[in-house]
């Protein structure tokens, strides 16, 4: 179990690709790698479909990661829905993805259900940003991306990134800062690394940093 606030960071750079801990606390440190596991079956047409192992650097595989229910269309909204299990094939819980369906408004949920303790519930980006962003920040992302196409920018404008996973009592456990500084930090101990791990890898499998390139780590 992690102790006090621990930043959990993806470094892409390196191969296999790493997650990377850190915390408060000296005790908190050590990264852990990702392998997209061979097994897999080839990506579903909506490329959805995730499996990989959590490798502790030294030691032996600590979790596999895998998909139970691939991603639906925008039209059914129906959720990608994946598995954690240690070695033993034990569970240590569900990562559920629901995307926005088309012509609806809403914004990406991530849900985290843990084998034990309470569900997290994050939505990408905060309601205010959001109406800020529709008729503000989009036309300058379009400008950025018609400058980009013309080869005089970088397109490094996007909508609103940070999450921020409650429970049912509306307390914050898990922050992604997005723009900030694309990292993860747990804000309440007691939560299971390996799971925990396990949606930072499926989060920046999706929603890659910049320096990961569109298709992020595990397209690579």
């Amino acid at each position: 179990m992690s102790q006090g606030r621990v930043t959990y960071e993806v470094m892409t750079k390196v191969s296999p690709p790493a997650v990377v801990m850190s915390g408060q606390d000296e005790q908190v440190s050590g990264a852990v790698r990702l392998y997209r596991d061979v097994n897999a079956p080839t990506l579903d047409r909506r490329r959805s479909v995730r499996a990989f192992h959590i490798v502790p650097d030294g030691q032996a595989p600590a979790a596999r990661v895998f998909t139970e229910q691939a991603l639906g269309s925008r039209l059914s909204g129906r959720p990608a829905v994946y598995r954690v299990e240690d070695p033993l094939g034990v569970p240590l819980g569900r990562i559920t993805l629901r995307r926005r369906r088309w012509l609806s408004f809403g914004r990406m949920l991530w849900t985290v259900e843990p084998s034990a303790g309470p569900v997290l519930r994050g939505y990408r980006g905060r309601l205010v940003w959001w109406a800020l962003w529709w008729p503000f920040g989009l036309p300058v992302s379009l400008l950025c991306l018609v400058v980009s196409i013309l080869g005089e920018g970088d397109g490094g404008f996007g909508s609103p990134r940070r999450i921020i996973w409650r429970d049912h009592s509306g307390r914050a456990h898990l922050v992604f800062r997005g723009m900030e500084a694309d990292d993860f930090q747990v804000l309440v101990p007691g939560w299971d690394s390996r799971l925990i791990t396990g949606l930072v890898a499926l989060h920046q499998a999706f929603e890659p940093s910049q320096e990961a390139g569109a298709a992020g780590w595990y397209g690579r």
